[in-house]
């Protein structure tokens, strides 16, 4: 079997790299200017609705089973979501895995031919009896069963597609004298991969492949018409759904969800050896993650700059501009970093100077930004006031003219400054707060001054929010009142409030200390919950939060004396990060953030704790 597409149009090739528009751009910019959170969230077009709907799916699993009574075969039962599940995109993440892996023939096929397909969402009973809980199952996912009702294999938290590692795991659940002929009907992707790239494709795959290449070249426009002209000439074939998914910004491959690079072996070697689209540890090193993850930016990259895959709208659609505008400064943030690791002779730095440059400019053109919403705007300004401030430090030849840029930067997060002193993102809130002053302090390292008056405040309002156990609020506490927490609930937040008033030289070393030890220790808590799209566990914990709290965790780490406790932490932090790539060497945590997001954070957390 192929191990994917020809180089002329894998995701993630150095040749160029994807124009990634999707429906939610189009939305935003529909959307007046506003403060609001009102979600536009257009679903998809009765073309694109059938997308999966080429697989013969059996109505219940009770049906799928009988049927697997007589004919042998064993049951592929896809789960979209299980009971209870606090999983807040279900419809989006169902679309994901109906336009990516039951649109693509091969899989099809495998599982019309070979196995007893069913859909169906368990009830409680059926659910308990298959272990399908919430946390313990983390949707997408599927369960196969042996004729007889034995468990043959499941896998949950599917992140990443890739038509090897779905199709090679499939097959192997079979009996052995049933594989050749199974594989055989999975070789879809061959064609593909070998496929001439041609202006005037002839088959649906062609049009399909045609089109992804043009996205790998910016191409958008050439995309969608190769696109449609797939729809309108094979309006039957499972490509054809999927194809109009991916035109209405809706499919899996323009999220970035879905890559056809070839995949080390090691990832299809054991299925068992980790959870989900998880690499088995060993996979990747740092190096490969890093050519990997630039692989991916260059890829994902608009052509005016911006990384707009992420459909994070908590703060409403009209945010979204700002969490695209965030989301891109940690990427320029996470190049800087890997430069500075790379070899002067390194063949990466050809591609990454140019997607880093535009990745700058994007960040630092206010019509990028929709100022008039002010629910995730404060990220875009501290983020883009961190990537400027590393940027003088590490390229000082740009010093005069990163400067004014950074300057602005400082002055936008000042703006933002609540007349309680504290700072927002939808509401006030402490680690919002702890971020704004950790981001002003790099500045200051670069010679940028903030009155102190507005240090003053946002560290009173930090301060009001650590409680006499040393936790601290989830949301920002009024002055006069007295902070309440859990511990277990706010460890996540502790090391950066710590962190930030130290670097304001009002820290406690025990606190931070202790901060620290208390935010290793319920790692597996957050970690636990790092693909759900919202709160999801007994302690509050959110998917979204998992790369943000490593990140301001490392944060704290190196800012300690360097000693054998702060060696020793950033290693274990390291060790962290190393063991959660995807099978293709990317990083995810919730899927409204984004694997750009996801590899952008991990990027920088793998350089911030090397040591050379």
């Amino acid at each position: 079997m192929s191990d994917g597409p020809s180089s002329a149009s894998a995701r993630g090739s150095w040749s160029g790299a994807a124009l990634l528009v999707v429906l939610s751009v189009s939305a935003a910019a529909a959307v007046p200017a506003q403060n609001s959170t009102r979600k536009v969230r257009t679903p998809p077009s009765e073309v694109a609705a059938r997308a999966g709907e080429a697989v013969r799916w059996h109505d219940d699993v009770a049906a799928a089973s009988a049927a697997a009574e007589e004919s042998g075969k064993p049951v592929f039962w896809y789960v979209p979501t299980v009971p209870g599940s606090r999983m807040d995109r279900k419809p989006e993440i169902d679309l994901y895995m109906r336009a990516g892996p039951f649109s693509w023939p091969g899989l099809v096929a495998l599982l019309n031919e070979h196995f007893e397909p069913v859909r169906q969402v368990p009830g409680r009973e059926l659910a308990k009896e298959h272990g399908l809980q919430p946390v313990a199952f983390i949707e997408p996912g599927f369960v196969v069963l042996s004729p007889a009702g034995a468990s043959l294999d499941r896998a949950d938290e599917l992140t990443t597609f890739h038509p090897r590692w779905f199709t090679d795991r499939l097959l192997a659940t079979l009996p052995a004298e049933r594989r050749e002929a199974a594989a055989k009907a999975a070789r879809w992707d061959l064609p593909l991969a070998g496929a001439k790239i041609t202006a005037e494709p002839q088959t649906a795959e062609e049009y399909w492949w045609f089109g992804a290449a043009q996205y790998d070249h910016q191409e958008q426009e050439a995309a969608h018409q190769a696109w449609a002209g797939l729809v309108a000439r094979f309006p039957e074939h499972p490509l054809a759904a999927k194809a109009q998914c991916e035109i209405e910004g809706l499919g899996p491959f323009v999220r970035g969800f879905e890559v056809f690079l070839p995949l080390p072996e090691g990832v299809l070697a054991d299925f068992g050896a980790a959870r989900g689209t998880t690499a088995p540890q060993g996979t990747y090193d740092a190096e490969a993650l890093r050519r990997a993850g630039l692989r991916f930016f260059a890829a994902m990259q608009r052509a005016d700059g911006g990384f707009v895959d992420s459909i994070y709208d908590f703060g409403g659609t009209d945010s979204l501009p700002n969490v695209y505008a965030a989301v891109t400064a940690l990427v320029g943030l996470a190049l800087l970093e890997t430069e500075a690791w790379l070899g002067d002779d390194a063949p990466e730095r050809e591609v990454l100077a140019p997607v880093r440059q535009r990745a700058l400019d994007y960040v630092c053109d206010e019509a990028h930004l929709n100022q008039q919403d002010r629910d995730e705007l404060i990220w875009a300004h501290l983020y883009r006031t961190q990537l400027l401030a590393r940027w003088m430090e590490l390229r000082p030849d740009d010093v005069e003219t990163i400067r004014p840029r950074l300057v602005q930067a400082v002055q936008s997060i000042v703006g933002m400054q609540g007349d309680d002193g504290s700072w927002y993102h939808e509401y006030p809130n402490p680690f919002v707060s702890g971020s704004c002053l950790v981001a002003l302090a790099e500045a200051r390292e670069q010679g940028v001054t903030v009155e102190d008056r507005v240090i003053e405040r946002g560290i009173l309002a930090l301060s009001r929010c650590r409680a006499e156990n040393g936790a601290v609020t989830y949301s920002q506490v009024r002055e006069g009142r007295n902070a309440r927490a859990q511990v277990e609930g706010g460890v996540g937040r502790m090391p950066l409030v710590e962190h930030a008033l130290a670097q304001w030289e009002r820290g406690d070393p025990e606190r931070l200390a202790t901060a620290l030890d208390l935010s290793f220790e319920h790692h597996d808590e957050l970690a636990s919950v790092r693909k759900y799209d919202d709160h999801a566990n007994r302690y509050g914990y959110g998917g979204f939060f998992f790369w943000y709290d490593l990140l301001v965790r490392t944060e704290a780490i190196r800012a300690l004396p360097a000693d054998e406790l702060r060696s020793g932490l950033l290693a274990r932090q390291r060790a962290q990060v190393l063991a959660l790539p995807e099978i293709d060497g990317c990083f995810v945590d919730s899927h409204e953030l984004g694997r750009v997001y996801g590899t952008a954070m991990a990027l920088i957390l793998l350089a911030r704790t090397e040591s050379r």
